[in-house]
Parts: C-alpha cells; structure tokens; sequence
C-alpha cells in the first residue's frame, strides 16, 4: 500500500509523534493505521521499559478542585525542560480533566480513563515515543468533601510541591475567608512538610524509630540515667519530634497573624474562629505532594 503523506498526517495528528516516525510505523505495518497505533504504543512502552532506570525527578505535580472533591497528581519526566513541552502539558491537561469528570482512585485509574474518546495511558505512550524521556503518573491521591467543609489549594514553585487541606466548620462564615484560612495552612505544610494531621495519624513505625533515635542520642551523652528517668527523657524527646511533624501541632508560621506563635489547631480555633464567628474550625485532610520524592 502506497504511504501518502496524507495518511502520514493523520496518524501525526492522532499520536503527536514526528513525521518520519509516523512514516516508519506505516511502512512497517503496510499502512494499517490501527496496527500503525498500536506499534508506537508499543515502542512508547518500550521506551518505558528502557529509561525505567533513569531517575525521573522533574516535572509537575498538579491540584484539581471541583463541588465535591479535591485531588492531586504527580506526572514527573528525566529534564525539567520537558515539563513545560506542549505534549507534556496536554498529557496533565487530559488527565487533569479525567479527574474532574471521572471517579478516579489511583494511578491506574488515570492511566486507564478515557477522555474525549482518548485513552490516557495511549497519550502517555505517544509522548514517550515523541520525548524519548522517562515520563509517568507517579502519585495520585483524592479528598472527598464533607459537609461544612472548605478546601485550600496552594502550589509551591510551579508545581515543585502542592498541597491540599480541608477544613471543616461549624457556624457560618464569608467562603472567601474561610478559604483564605484554608489555603494558609496548605501553604504551612508546604513550607515545613508535616507527616500527619495529628498524633493518631503518625505511622507506628515512624514513632519507634524515633525513640530509638533519642534512646542512643541519650546513651551517646555518657550520663547515667536510670531507667524509669531514660524513658520519661525518651518519651520528651519523641512528644517534641511529633511537633514538628504533626501538621496541627506545629506552630503556625505567618507571625503577623499568629503573635502567641499558637499551634496550627489552636490558630484555627482561637483566633480565625472567634473573627469570623464560627463555632469550631479544625483542619480533618490533607494531601502534600513534592516532586520526585
């Protein structure tokens, strides 16, 4: 079958990929267009498959916001040049967009969503043939609404960390304000990177390699503690790791707003929920993301 160039634009137009890519794929496959796809699918896995070992630490992670959900998701490639490349951006536009419209619950959700008739993860293989770069969906997390509940959406640097919070409230208050609220301690857990909301949420693990931590740093002083003292010391020392790593115990940042340097939970509810007339106001969700880790 002769390869016409119009037929080599129509699979240009349906992959993105180069011309003579496109041209190769139809020799290969006699002008078959849907084999002519499904080759440079599969060359875009291949590619995968090849660079899987090359650090993806670039890219962007994105924060969708809608009536009844909050999400996000990270899209990293190998060179931070890439992420501003148009085939880039429209992959996260597309995906970005299932997740508006779509229930999606993981990464493979995303991959496997259909937008406009496109399958996400075909696109995905595409711009790998075309960028012949480590690219992938590498997180994906979602925030249902509760009710009396607002959402704070705050990325840092173009997409280098993004963070989702939600607060929940009782009384009723000017929504702008109440989001303001909300998108202040998204920014604080940008900025100092809680692993939990509160003690509850700190994983176990977490908590025993910190004692184990303080348990050597007070054998390593050289002083005699008795083992009853040797624990309350361990336990102190453990209590002042979970406030800096509990997102509702840290002290909130913005010192003009908060003179008394109270806590993240304490700023909320003594002083945000007393000037805007609310009952209670408390962070219940969180999502923080940071590229390519």
């Amino acid at each position: 079958m002769q390869i016409t160039a119009s037929l080599v634009n129509e699979l240009r137009q349906k992959t993105g990929v180069g011309m003579m890519q496109c041209k190769k794929a139809l020799t290969e496959t006699d002008g078959d267009m849907e084999k002519a796809l499904e080759l440079l699918r599969k060359q875009g896995a291949a590619v995968a498959a090849k660079r899987a070992d090359k650090a993806a630490k670039e890219g962007r992670v994105y924060l969708i916001e809608t009536a009844d959900k909050a999400a996000a998701f990270e899209l990293t490639c190998e060179t931070e040049p890439v992420s501003n490349n148009d085939d880039f951006v429209a992959l996260a536009a597309l995906a970005t967009k299932a997740v508006e419209t779509q229930a999606i619950a993981s990464v493979e959700d995303l991959k496997n969503a259909v937008v406009d008739g496109v399958k996400i993860n075909d696109r995905l293989q595409d711009v790998l043939v075309k960028i012949q770069e480590n690219i992938d969906f590498r997180k994906f997390a979602e925030i249902k609404k509760v009710p009396n509940s607002v959402f704070g959406v705050y990325s840092h640097m173009k997409g280098k960390i993004g963070v989702i919070t939600e607060l929940a409230f009782e009384g009723s208050a000017d929504e702008a304000a109440l989001k303001q609220a909300a998108k202040d301690i998204a920014m604080q857990a940008a900025a100092f990177a809680p692993v939990a909301l509160n003690d509850a949420a700190v994983p176990a693990e977490t908590i025993e390699k910190e004692k184990e931590i303080a348990k050597a740093q007070i054998e390593a002083s050289g002083k005699q503690t008795k083992p009853e003292f040797m624990q309350r010391q361990i336990d102190g020392r453990v209590a002042k790791v979970l406030k800096e790593i509990v997102l509702e115990d840290q002290e909130f940042f913005m010192s003009e707003k908060n003179p008394k340097k109270l806590s993240v939970k304490d700023y909320l509810q003594e002083v945000v929920a007393k000037q805007l007339g609310l009952t209670s106001l408390k962070v219940v969700n969180f999502i923080r993301f940071e590229r390519g880790n």
